[in-house]
């Protein structure tokens, strides 16, 4: 029988800990020669978590508290750039959270709480395997020239920071430049994410229902509403339920840990407390992007952010990519392309250099070592290029490594982050964050002692704060954000909102703008504002608008969803005005001509924009959807 046909005849009532013992499911087979890779085995029993909503439908006003405390199970998948991994926490034990944990096949480390954003799958897109074990069976591949037959994806999370507008027939190259749909991508990664935490809970024999279990899944707060519908969108293809899903903002997830657990900090700093009335600045310093938000803790112990996101693509990767640019400058950017080709010795080179800028003090050096298969490729000693090079005095070649002097180290990390230093300025000196005293530094590169160093400099004026564990930081605060989603009470708008909508054209309209409908003439394309940029929004908060039929035949309303970056835009064609999306509502009763009218609600201040409808004609609730993920036209 198929693992199909399996999963088709599960009895869905019976918990994890109920499954027979699989001893016949094969370990990951490993690469050898002349054999073909299995796909990777699956927890058969969780395969299939998600199920109609018919059968775990959930009561209650979805946000409720009655609703959230009916949760006896939170899992965050952390989706990094560079790493990622999970944590959950259970009601029966309150005081644990648990973390994934993966063999890193390393002799300096042995174990991770996370694991590698690498995807390997089979031609026919099955997954081989994800993290440190796809990075091990795909090395060995492309050293046994068998890597054609397969395809693999690392730090592909950046595309969606990229894409202004996404759709879901967005695709992404593998290691050969092949294209595949980057929902299914995304979408394989975080179900293998997943599963690995169902195979967690069944080696520990942790009895955990299916209907019974939020997931959170982070996302970088400066990330679009498009972006953020994309993971939201894989994670439901990747099996888990919509309405047990819900998003995190990183800087708040980490914000949430630093308040609940600030009694550990970095070095021998003193015990932090935040008391209510402290405002802090959280900057997640990412492998792909540094994402910074302002909060202020309430009397209720509740936080309100003080200024919308912000942040860029100044991630720890820069100083990756700001490395292999200086020694393309010395050795020659076609000597690095094809050391980039002998896949084996390049991925080790990245890992080296992960591993080894998180460890750089002011004042220390980098040493980098030279592979043999790096210095044959040059045309001359590598010691005779990087002597000759701009860089002779700041880059020293001792014997079989590649040295990088102190000043030169300090110049590749200011390099880096100008930007991120601007604008951490910026938001400060913001009439908003007046009374900001710490700056929390979390994310994998909080752990590097150069910018922590950096920052204290830099910021004087402020206590910089590092987490003992930074990297644990927004998984571990996502679990908690889940335990309790309320406990953001307020967000700022990072853009105006509204729809584009028509009224009957009047003097001093532009008549570019004049449509003729049923003998009717209308102005168009004018800017229907829902929230304006920088207001702060409570969670939950509802903005309802009226919208009449435009014709007596109209059977549906459409209308556009449009942000802008200044606050009262009159038309949606207006310089930095953009169309994210549509939302479609049924009219499907035609009787009232056009007198009918839709009640269209739209729920700002979460982590993510909803919106419902409802036919004024009958007062029935239409299901609605804002696609920000379709075409636009």
């Amino acid at each position: 029988m198929t693992q199909k046909a399996e999963s088709s005849k599960m009895d869905w009532g019976s918990s994890y800990s109920d499954m027979e013992r699989q001893t016949d499911v094969p370990k990951p087979i490993y690469y050898a020669p002349k054999k073909r890779l299995d796909p990777k085995p699956r927890p058969v029993r969780q395969a299939q978590v998600a199920v109609p909503k018919g059968i775990y439908g959930r009561s209650g006003e979805e946000g409720s508290k009655e609703n959230e405390e009916e949760w006896p199970v939170v899992v965050a998948l952390d989706f990094g750039t560079t790493y990622s991994g999970y944590a959950f926490w259970r009601k029966e034990n309150p005081s644990e959270i648990t973390t994934g944990k993966w063999n890193t096949r390393s002799k300096e480390v042995l174990e991770s709480l996370k694991t590698p954003t690498s995807l390997l799958l089979n031609q026919n897109n099955e997954v081989i395997e994800f993290g440190y074990k796809a990075d091990e069976i795909f090395k060995g591949l492309v050293e046994n020239e068998k890597d054609k037959e397969y395809r693999y994806f690392r730090q592909f999370k950046m595309m969606l920071h990229n894409e202004s507008l996404l759709d879901e027939k967005k695709s992404i190259s593998d290691h050969l430049k092949r294209p595949l749909e980057a929902l299914e991508v995304f979408s394989l990664s975080i179900r293998d994410l997943r599963d690995e935490c169902l195979r967690d809970f069944y080696n520990k024999r942790i009895k955990v229902y299916p209907d019974k279990t939020l997931w959170i899944l982070t996302v970088p707060a400066i990330w679009g509403e498009s972006a953020k519908q994309f993971m939201r969108k894989a994670a439901e293809k990747a099996g888990i339920p919509s309405d047990q899903l819900k998003l995190a903002l990183e800087p708040e997830a980490a914000a949430v840990y630093v308040m609940k657990e600030a009694k550990t900090v970095f070095g021998k700093d003193t015990v932090t407390t935040f008391n209510p009335g402290t405002k802090i600045m959280v900057a997640d310093l990412g492998g792909g992007t540094a994402d910074l938000t302002v909060l202020e803790v309430k009397e209720d112990r509740k936080m309100k952010q003080l200024h919308q996101s912000a942040g860029g693509a100044w991630g720890g990767n820069l100083i990756n990519k700001k490395i292999w640019e200086i020694m393309a400058e010395i050795f020659g950017s076609n000597v690095i392309e094809d050391f980039k080709k002998l896949t084996s010795d390049f991925m080790e080179m990245e890992s080296i250099i992960e591993l080894k800028k998180r460890d750089i003090t002011i004042g220390s050096k980098l040493e980098l070592p030279i592979f043999p298969s790096l210095s044959g490729l040059c045309k001359q000693d590598y010691r005779t290029l990087i002597k000759n090079s701009k860089y002779g005095k700041s880059v020293t070649a001792p014997t079989g490594k590649l040295g990088f002097e102190p000043d030169m180290v300090q110049k590749i990390f200011d390099l880096t982050f100008t930007n991120l230093f601007t604008v951490v300025e910026k938001v400060l000196n913001h009439e908003n964050a007046v009374g900001v005293n710490d700056i929390i530094l979390v994310g994998g590169f909080a752990k590097a002692d150069i910018i922590v160093k950096q920052f204290k400099e830099k910021f004087s004026g402020y206590k910089v704060i590092v987490p003992i564990d930074p990297v644990l930081a927004v998984l571990k605060g996502a679990v908690m954000f889940g335990q309790d989603t309320g406990i953001i009470s307020s967000r700022i708008t990072a853009h105006t909102y509204g729809f584009d909508i028509m009224r009957r054209f009047m003097d001093g309209d532009p008549r570019s703008k004049e449509r003729k409908i049923d003998d009717i003439s209308y102005c168009v394309d004018l800017f229907e504002k829902m929230v304006a940029i920088g207001e702060s929004v409570d969670v939950g908060k509802t903005v309802e608008k009226e919208v009449f039929a435009s014709s007596k035949e109209m059977k549906s309303v459409v209308l556009k969803f449009y942000q802008s970056e200044i606050k009262n835009p009159k038309y949606v064609t207006d310089p930095g005005c953009k169309c994210i999306g549509k939302l479609s509502v049924e009219m499907p009763d035609l009787s009232g001509g056009t007198e009918r009218s839709v009640m269209v609600s739209i729920k700002f201040g979460e982590t993510e924009i909803t919106v419902c409808g409802v036919d004024n004609t009958t007062g029935k609730k239409q299901e609605t959807a804002l696609d920000l993920l379709g075409d636009t036209k």
